[in-house]
């Protein structure tokens, strides 16, 4: 028998992802009729023309010890990649053959296990470790009477007379989705809420798309370089950034560069612009950027959506365009003041045009961030039957936590183990490199998906009361996981909403439930206050049966969250040295101190997160 738990510094040292050239020092244990261990290595291929690598043996028979009077004894290897990349690797186990040759046989081996490596020159932003992150989805964040939109001839759209009545949903009497009902929610009114964002704890304000396109969405971009002038201009932008930043406040824009629209000055397919368009003739600037089956009208579009016609990224007038000309796309809006961009669909980029947006944007500024939207584990994901390569220092920062969410909605509302949903985080802890991780966009919803708070009243039967408490007992987590937690506009009030575009309505005057609303704001209070200026450690705690814990570890103090999600009453102690005593604390739920403040008694569907002395 063989045993080997990868996330233990006994058995594999150090810990989770490497940098190239890093020694690896691993330990694989067996029972006494092992007679030989071996292990197994292979850097997978990642990249075009690359070479897949066969299994290599990298060792046998190294360094065995036993311990006399001990049924395990232990097989050492050692390893050190020489380059970036995806590894895989798994131990032997052989016995004596049963012929009494001295030949040996296969007994046992262990599972394939997953080591990414990275360059060692890989960084990324500092400040995407800390702080709190707020998505807003522009067109229904705050509209200012201090910008009044021009009036917009080449596009049939309309604008609601009342902020905050409901958005159109559903196609028309002919089946079509328009998207083109707006509020008129602009760049300045962003300017005007920028107070109630810094008393919130904000440091960086994510924008849905802020380009020039027909839907209320706009991730179908009808033009690159020019701010939609429903939303304001470009020196609008250029004060966002200037007056977010004296707040202490960053700015990152969507980058939607898989496909454009059908109406815009590239493809113009409705001939709304004067520009020489892809579909107004083969000689066009653009018409290598896009894929015609059937000229004109049969070409690749996004998932099959005529009004988003895929580009060909690789297409070097098109890499030009947005990436490498001295005023390209992406340099263009960095010289306003912006500190990086979300990539829409980030799995639908080619490798070449990853590797390339992150060496122009570091360029400009090497302190920005490239931000990818993926909803699984980016480390391995495989995508068009390729493996991606995000996280071996030539592509991404960071990307967007699906996962997280995935997996705390499945606990709160669905199976309930503990154990299940830690092992799913560890994973991503464990394959992911740590500057990465820290860095990970932590969301519980998104301009994509049903808001949180719906979800929670819809999993608990439309309880109110144990849906609110679901949700009061995610946000703990949701916060304090490593990472920036990020902010869907409005759900620290309240707000409901089912899909687009339910969960994109407006921004209301004030909140829709107090007791959610108050709970966030003693929460991001108490996150800033005890986890100050400091990326904290990870490390798991105990979790089982209807409740996690984990710590956040610093230089001079712990953070230990708790949630227990059971019915059930639930006595717990809390982790300190003897003689100490909480520094603070902060509980959702119901709560009962131990007289010596060591420890309490929480109600169920409730949880605490306790600051204590390291």
């Amino acid at each position: 028998m063989l045993r080997y738990h990868s996330r233990d510094h006994k058995y594999k040292k150090p810990f989770g992802a490497v940098a190239a050239q890093t020694a690896i020092a691993f330990l694989v244990e067996s029972t006494s009729e092992i007679k030989r261990c071996k292990m197994y290595v292979r850097r997978e291929s990642c990249s075009k023309g690359e070479e897949e690598q066969q299994w290599l043996v990298i060792g046998v028979d190294q360094g065995v010890t036993e311990n006399e009077g001990e049924a395990w004894k232990g097989w050492s290897f050692s390893f050190t990649p020489e380059r970036e990349g995806l590894y895989f690797y798994h131990f032997i186990g052989e016995q004596d053959a049963a012929d009494g040759t001295g030949a040996r046989s296969v007994l046992e081996w262990t599972e394939d296990h997953q080591l990414t490596v990275y360059k060692q020159e890989y960084k990324t932003p500092e400040w995407l470790k800390k702080g709190l992150m707020y998505q807003i989805f522009p067109d229904r964040f705050c509209r200012s009477k201090e910008y009044e939109a021009p009036l917009i001839n080449n596009k049939k759209y309309w604008i609601h007379d009342t902020w905050g009545e409901l958005p159109v949903q559903g196609p028309d009497e002919n089946g079509v989705v328009w998207n083109n009902d707006f509020f008129g929610g602009n760049l300045k009114g962003i300017c005007e809420k920028l107070s109630y964002l810094e008393e919130l704890g904000v440091t960086v304000l994510y924008l849905n798309p802020i380009f020039e396109a027909f839907s209320n969405h706009r991730y179908d971009t009808a033009n690159y370089m020019k701010i939609d002038p429903l939303l304001g201009t470009d020196e609008d932008l250029r004060e966002l950034c200037a007056k977010a930043k004296q707040r202490g406040i960053r700015v990152i824009l969507d980058g939607v560069f898989n496909h454009t629209g059908s109406h815009s000055i590239y493809f113009n397919k409705d001939g709304a612009y004067d520009t020489y368009g892809a579909c107004q003739g083969v000689d066009s600037p653009y018409y290598k950027w896009f894929q015609f089956k059937d000229y004109p009208d049969d070409y690749e579009s996004w998932w099959g959506i005529k009004t988003l016609p895929s580009v060909n990224e690789d297409e070097p007038t098109y890499l030009d365009y947005i990436l490498r000309n001295p005023d390209s796309v992406v340099k263009h809006w960095l010289g306003y003041g912006i500190s990086g961009y979300r990539l829409d669909v980030a799995d639908e980029l080619p490798d070449e045009f990853l590797d390339e947006i992150r060496r122009q944007v570091k360029s400009m500024d090497p302190d920005a961030c490239v931000l990818g939207e993926v909803w699984e584990d980016a480390s391995n994901k495989i995508a068009y039957e390729q493996r991606r390569r995000y996280f071996h220092g030539d592509q991404l920062d960071c990307v967007m936590n699906y996962p997280l969410k995935d997996e705390l909605i499945a606990f709160l509302l669905k199976h309930g183990d503990g154990k299940q949903f830690m092992d799913k985080i560890c994973s991503l802890w464990e394959n992911y490199p740590p500057q990465s991780f820290y860095a990970s966009m932590n969301l519980l919803g998104t301009h994509d998906t049903v808001r949180i708070y719906t979800v929670m009243l819809n999993g608990s039967d439309q309880d109110r009361e144990l849906g609110r408490q679901r949700l009061l007992l995610a946000l703990p987590v949701w916060v304090f996981m490593p990472g920036i937690p990020s902010l869907y506009y409005g759900d620290e009030l309240g707000m409901e909403g089912e899909r687009d575009p339910m969960n994109r309505q407006c921004f209301p005057g004030k909140a829709q439930d107090e007791e959610v609303n108050h709970f966030y704001r003693r929460l991001l209070s108490f996150y800033k206050r005890v986890m100050g200026d400091e990326v904290m450690e990870f490390r798991p705690g105990d979790c089982g049966e209807g409740y996690i814990s984990f710590f956040r570890e610093g230089t001079d103090r712990r953070i230990f969250v708790y949630i227990n999600a059971s019915a059930e009453k639930q006595h717990i102690r809390f982790p300190m040295k003897p003689g100490q005593r909480p520094l603070d604390l902060l509980n959702c739920g119901s709560m009962e101190l131990d007289e010596d403040f060591g420890g309490c008694t929480l109600g169920g569907i409730s949880g605490i997160v306790v600051s204590i002395e390291a």
